[in-house]
């Protein structure tokens, strides 16, 4: 008689010895796909933060009682241009941090750092170059000449409408003088609190490059009981 007929668990065991491979298998592919989904959706995540919208928090009263200090604000960005009134969020370090990019340039006997370059000396960024964010708003766009005179603001030669604001604003700065004629791809911005707000008055902020623009304030959702648009 044939040995093994005497052994019919012969074809369990061997069934039984495939199965962990088959559940180890399992079990690194269910691991695969959970890394892959996560990776994805940061991906995704970061697409949205860096191109569609952004929620950022107030820091400070520059724009008083427009906006107060731990406000959180929906920012959006994609294909956003400034408009006259506008709230926006703004690089307050951009352009010193370009010009400090420009001689890092020359020192590399390059004509321009490429974003790589700007990326990989990021770690060696002087900390007052690092990004800091403002929220103010939009007073003036490019070619527009701004002034002011006897406390009020003029934009073109009239009167700036200014329904959020009521006190007076002066100058804050006796380099900048008025009237000042807005330069291309910029933008004149200030603060809603005018005696509290370091803005385009200041020489140390001036106007502000397109490029620096974040995006546009649309909507306040932290405070809840203060939940609503922005203007």
């Amino acid at each position: 008689m044939n040995e093994q007929s005497n052994r019919p668990d012969i074809a369990e065991e061997a069934e039984a010895e495939k199965k962990p491979d088959k559940k180890m298998n399992s079990v690194g592919k269910e691991i695969f796909e959970w890394f892959y989904t996560i990776a994805i959706a940061l991906v995704i995540a970061f697409a949205i933060k860096a191109f569609l919208f952004d929620v950022v928090r107030v820091d400070g009263s520059s724009m008083f009682p427009t906006l107060e200090n731990n406000d959180r604000l929906i920012v959006t960005k994609l294909g956003y241009e400034p408009k006259q009134g506008d709230i926006i969020i703004l690089d307050s370090s951009y352009k010193n941090r370009e010009e400090y990019y420009d001689k890092l340039a020359q020192y590399k006997n390059k004509e321009k750092l490429s974003a790589m370059d700007k990326f990989l000396n990021l770690k060696d960024l002087p900390k007052n170059l690092k990004k800091r964010y403002y929220v103010k708003r939009v007073i003036a766009l490019p070619g527009q000449t701004v002034d002011l005179k006897d406390g009020k603001v003029y934009v073109d030669g009239k009167l700036l409408d200014e329904p959020y604001y009521s006190g007076i604003t002066q100058s804050i700065d006796a380099t900048v003088e008025y009237p000042v004629t807005v330069e291309d791809d910029m933008v004149f911005v200030m603060g809603d609190n005018r005696p509290h707000s370091k803005d385009s008055r200041s020489s140390e902020l001036g106007q502000v490059p397109y490029e620096a623009v974040l995006g546009k304030s649309q909507l306040r959702i932290w405070p809840l009981n203060d939940i609503g648009l922005t203007r």
